[in-house]
């Protein structure tokens, strides 16, 4: 269901991490409009699971819940790793402040059945800034400097 939301967006999977699914835009090619194809991909998502929820609580099943972090910035991308063990994927602050905006909808809406929380470059490079509500400045984990937080709605 994730994966055809980031298809749909010309997005790349990097990988499946446990219950977790880590993708990326702009590479390996240059996509200037990086930012829409990640904020288009996000609601799509959250579309999707509010859909799925509707269709598991008529089964009387629990629903899904998931967060999204989304940060842009300047990373490594290429054939990272060691000998005998190399993969195609990305390194860099920007992929960690994401997964530290991930881990932060947790803080934010515990009981959210969807949170997407992006930093401000990405929802003014996306021209989403209508489409986000301003969480307020974060400082994240590892970083100095506090990010201003948006959420996706």
């Amino acid at each position: 269901m994730l994966a055809r939301c980031v298809d749909a967006e010309d997005g790349t999977i990097d990988k499946y991490i446990g219950d977790s699914l880590m993708a990326f835009w702009g590479a390996p090619s240059r996509q200037e409009d990086h930012a829409a194809r990640a904020c288009r991909a996000t609601l799509a998502i959250a579309d999707a699971i509010r859909a799925e929820n509707r269709r598991r609580h008529a089964e009387g099943l629990a629903p899904v819940r998931i967060r999204i972090g989304l940060f842009d910035g300047r990373v490594v991308a290429g054939n990272i790793g060691a000998p005998g063990r190399i993969n195609y994927t990305l390194v860099g602050d920007a992929v960690n402040a994401a997964n530290r905006l991930e881990q932060l909808g947790k803080e934010v809406d515990p009981s959210a059945e969807v949170i997407a929380l992006a930093g401000s470059e990405t929802i003014e490079a996306a021209g989403f800034a209508d489409s986000a509500v301003l969480v307020g400045e974060r400082t994240l984990r590892g970083r100095a400097e506090p990010v201003r937080v948006y959420r996706l709605v």
